[in-house]
């Protein structure tokens, strides 16, 4: 039987298993690769037939993970192979989407024929057309915007200075820290600039992160050079770099260059563009020069841990925390520490705000999944918060405060569990299968009654729990309380439906 090589997403999972020593849980290596736990639970079948021809298992128990099973010597002569045995790349909608902004944005203000993107991309014009869609609304959000050229192609237009914040905030998006700190140690020969299969990996491989982390190591005596704001300093003046040598010059009135030009900061900021002349081979105009001023007065005060705080502060965090407290918890009131961090953090966002620094959050989609009531929570808090300053709280604030938030419910053991109510016919053994599937699957569940059909629609207790779920359809519930049906064995269609109210499954 010819076994189908795995596709790249799958070799990924695969990778990452054999190199595991212990168990490992569906959330964790989804975490890892970036993925969604019903992808990596999709995928395993497909990887154990891959694997038991070579005598090894995806083993999987309940509790206490995932792993592969079998002789340690093949397990590493797999691991060796697997990259030569892979087959097709996979890029779901988010990659696309990634690598099509990762184009637009190198090349812009030139434009890209969407016949390039259909080759880079391995996807059909109309799957194509709709990354760009999704690209378009990423751009609007970083005051970039598309301009769509009959003939000629697709150009992102805005300032170069947006330009290259919007590089900067993407591959901060996409590309994990842990690769970009391997970047800056690694030099890379690879310098063309052509963007036909541009993705966010070949982006931060051509920028040359070793040099210009060393110019700024001897310009500005950074204390720690891996320290998260000297790497996106060192990513920033790396794109400047990039883009100066594309010939793409920064551009500013004449009114904010001089302020930027005789500002004090500006002194480091030419011995920085003296540098790069001396070490990358590139002459740094006045404006150039100017942006990367303005990028370090943001920088400077970001990395003070004495930041001031300003008149309002307070009464933004109190505004927080009592909306959070009525929503969620009432000891959330009482918590010193979330009202601390919170300080900190609206401290750092005015700064960012205030210089136009990117705002991402590498975690966002993992707290809405593992945290979907806190989300929605924090959502509606940031969507009724005012401006700060003169600039509108970014999206990107919802998944820091959920994680503030959950993180203070979690550590004071405030987590509030659903209420579930429990239906099915008149023989009570499926519902007891349910049960327990249910406790496993979703440690956040409090299972408060489990009754028949028959006497729970003679019963209808309102208040009782937050959810119901039943084996069989119902003729009668209370109005106010959402009800699910499944299956007794809770299967994977039950799971993704269940997902949505409860957060991700634990397995």
């Amino acid at each position: 039987m010819a076994i189908v090589p795995l596709d790249s997403r799958q070799a990924s999972i695969t990778r990452l298993l054999l190199t595991e020593a212990r168990p490992s849980t569906v959330e964790a290596i989804a975490g890892e690769l970036n993925l969604s736990g019903r992808i990596v639970r999709y995928n395993l079948a497909s990887i154990d037939t891959f694997l038991r021809p070579e005598g090894l298992r995806v083993m999987r128990r309940r509790g206490v993970g995932v792993w592969v099973a079998g002789d340690e010597e093949r397990r590493r002569a797999l691991l060796v192979n697997l990259g030569s045995v892979a087959g097709p790349r996979v890029l779901d909608s988010e990659d696309r989407k990634l690598r099509v902004l990762a184009a637009l944005l190198d090349a812009s203000p030139r434009p890209v024929h969407i016949a390039d993107l259909e080759v880079a991309l391995g996807a059909s014009r109309p799957t194509v057309r709709r990354d760009v869609r999704a690209a378009e609304t990423w751009l609007e959000g970083h005051h970039l915007h598309l301009q769509r050229l009959p003939g000629v192609g697709i150009a992102v237009r805005g300032s170069e200075i947006d330009i290259r914040k919007g590089l900067l905030s993407l591959v901060l998006e996409a590309v994990p820290a842990e690769q970009l700190l391997l970047e800056m140690e690694i030099a890379s020969d690879v310098c063309a600039l052509g963007t036909e299969s541009l993705g966010l990996g070949e982006l931060a491989a051509r920028l040359d992160l070793p040099t210009h982390r060393k110019i700024l190591t001897e310009q500005l005596l950074l204390p720690d050079d891996n320290a998260p704001m000297a790497m996106v300093a060192t990513l920033y003046l790396a794109i400047v770099s990039r883009r100066v040598r594309a010939g793409r010059q920064a551009e500013m009135q004449s009114g904010q260059l001089r302020s930027l030009i005789d500002h004090p900061v500006a002194a480091a900021a030419a011995r920085i563009a003296t540098a790069v002349e001396a070490k990358a081979g590139l002459t740094l105009g006045d404006a150039d020069v100017a942006a990367i001023t303005e990028f370090l007065l943001g920088f400077v005060e970001l990395v003070d841990a004495s930041l001031a705080p300003q008149q309002d502060d307070q009464a933004v965090i109190d505004h927080l925390v009592a909306e959070a407290a009525s929503r969620l918890h009432p000891s959330l009131a009482e918590d010193v520490q979330l009202r601390r961090s919170l300080g900190e953090h609206l401290r750092r966002l005015r700064v960012r705000l205030r210089y136009g620094l990117p705002v991402s959050n590498p975690l966002d989609h993992e707290v809405r999944e593992r945290y979907p009531d806190v989300y929605r929570v924090a959502t509606e808090i940031v969507a009724a918060l005012h401006p700060i300053g003169d600039a509108v709280v970014p999206h990107e604030e919802v998944g820091f405060l959920t994680m503030y938030l959950a993180g203070s419910l979690e550590r004071n053991r405030l987590r509030p569990k659903v209420r579930i109510t429990v239906v099915c016919p008149a023989g009570m053994a499926t519902a007891w299968i349910l049960v327990s599937r249910l406790s496993a699957e979703f440690p956040n569940v409090e299972i408060t009654r489990v009754v028949s059909k028959t006497a729970f629609e003679e019963d209808l207790r309102e208040g009782s729990s937050d959810l119901v779920v039943s084996t069989v359809p119902l003729d009668e519930q209370p109005g106010a309380v959402q009800s699910v049906v499944v299956s007794p064995l809770l299967r994977e269609r039950d799971l993704r439906r269940l997902a949505r109210i409860l957060g991700e499954p634990a397995h």
